[in-house]
């Protein structure tokens, strides 16, 4: 059963993390036939992950963080295919990360999208490549392994 949902959707409602954990914003894009899809990051008010000056100008965010948010990205493309065919948002572990580079430290202050997209899958585990921008500048990317575990019945 396909229900009608309209981007951008809040991430809050296609993945599971909440408070200090929810490190994205919303989906804005969604491609099918790509696997592809766009997801904000807005700016950060503070953050138990920066690094520098708390929540001034100079404040950044840990690279894992960064990481974290490629992660939450996809999972975001997951939980809205999830949402499409009615069913609750699935649970998925990213187990793996291959060609990460973080070509500078993100500002709290500075406001991330995520371009990720599927570019294999074996069974229920999934590669994603995973661009992170600020403005039109790219400042991480990376190879993501996901599993999702098998539905249960």
């Amino acid at each position: 059963m396909i229900k009608k949902l309209t981007l951008p959707l809040p991430a809050s409602e296609l993945i599971p993390h909440r408070k200090t954990m929810l490190l994205v914003e919303k989906l804005l894009s969604y491609d099918p036939p790509a696997g592809a899809g766009t997801v904000l990051a807005g700016k950060k008010s503070g953050s138990v992950f920066a690094v520098g000056d708390g929540d001034g100008e100079r404040a950044l965010l840990e690279e894992v963080v960064v990481l974290e948010m490629m992660a939450q990205a996809y999972a975001c493309l997951r939980g809205y295919e999830d949402r499409l065919a009615g069913r609750p948002p699935g649970m998925g572990f990213l187990v793996g990360v291959r060609h990460f580079n973080c070509l500078r430290r993100v500002g709290l202050s500075e406001e991330v999208r995520i371009e990720v997209a599927t570019t294999n899958q074996v069974n229920t585990f999934f590669i994603a490549g995973a661009v992170v921008k600020v403005a039109l500048e790219i400042v991480a990317e990376a190879e993501l392994k996901i599993w999702l575990p098998p539905e249960q019945e």
